[in-house]
């Protein structure tokens, strides 16, 4: 073999070298950012926003709220999966592409994309992304004034849309027992008031009066759905019935608080379903089980029975 070939094969060799070692080292070098530049403790709100619609989320001083289209609790775990997931996590800062067809090949428009933005107690926004998922395993965003797309390993698009029922806490109304004094009680068969003294409740209607027994079932159930009384569906507006319709309660409960507060609920009766209205919520109506009506319309009998107590 010629020198000039086996130089020119030493060459080669010497190249593929380099580029292998060229490429190595871009890869350790690739940098790693958040997508969001604010520390997760100073956000004070989020601004989620796609076609369908848009929904705010709120910091409280006791809690995170959905403060927009409705006042509503968040749940506490949709909220910290989007922290983990959008706000505190990191992307690659190398492109896979840019430039207008770019934002257009991977669904990145102002009219297609989610939009999230954060902002902190001054209300400054403090970052904003647009995500999307033409149909990949993972989204690709870029930020609201860039041209350039990026990749996060991540479902951010569908799972985080601005859908109310992903987001608000699956319960209108959570009372312990130690936060309530009375429960006063209407419906067509009768009409009774629970009150509380210590632990000790106390059963009062036009015809009876009594110390309800510790372990009684139907109380226990009371307190119980009061706890935790389920939102189910929320009527939209085009499905809200007016007040008209809905005619008389099947029936009232009135929760008497120990900060003072007293909240109303009202059960009607409604196209084959039952609605349920809460005076916190004054535009919204829900639609409920039978059984959520069915607790608060039991007879003194069952409130006096030792169901359930427990053995000696």
């Amino acid at each position: 073999m010629k020198h000039s070939k086996i130089y020119l094969i030493l060459v080669l060799l010497a190249l593929l070298v380099v580029a292998a070692y060229f490429l190595q080292t871009q890869k350790r070098r690739e940098v790693l950012k958040p997508i969001f530049a604010v520390d997760s403790t100073a956000v004070a709100r989020i601004e989620i926003q796609d076609p369908q619609g848009s929904l705010t989320l709120s910091r409280t001083d006791v809690n995170w709220q959905i403060s927009s289209p409705f006042v509503w609790n968040v749940e506490p775990e949709s909220l910290r999966r989007f922290f983990a997931d959008v706000i505190t996590e990191s992307y690659a800062t190398t492109p896979i592409a840019s430039g207008q067809k770019a934002i257009e090949q991977y669904g990145l428009q102002e009219n297609s994309a989610l939009q999230v933005r954060v902002f902190d107690e001054s209300g400054s926004l403090r970052g904003e992304a647009w995500f999307s998922n033409p149909g990949n395993p993972f989204d690709y965003f870029r930020f609201a004034k860039g041209s350039q797309v990026f990749q996060i390993r991540k479902k951010v698009a569908f799972v985080y849309a601005p859908k109310f029922e992903y987001w608000r806490s699956p319960h209108v109304l959570t009372l312990m027992g130690d936060q309530m004094l009375s429960i006063r009680v209407q419906h067509p068969a009768n009409s009774y008031e629970l009150t509380r003294i210590g632990s000790i409740w106390r059963y009062t209607d036009a015809k009876e009066d009594f110390d309800i027994p510790a372990g009684n079932t139907t109380m226990g159930k009371i307190l119980n759905i009061l706890s935790r009384l389920g939102s189910y569906n929320v009527l939209d507006e085009e499905g809200k019935p007016s007040p008209e319709e809905l005619g008389t309660p099947a029936c009232e409960v009135a929760v008497g608080q120990t900060n003072g507060q007293t909240v109303k609920i009202s059960f009607f009766n409604w196209d084959g379903n039952y609605l349920m209205h809460v005076d916190s919520y004054p535009d919204m109506y829900f639609v409920v089980l039978f059984d959520t009506v069915f607790r608060f319309t039991r007879h003194a009998a069952l409130f006096r029975a030792r169901e359930g107590y427990p053995p000696r």
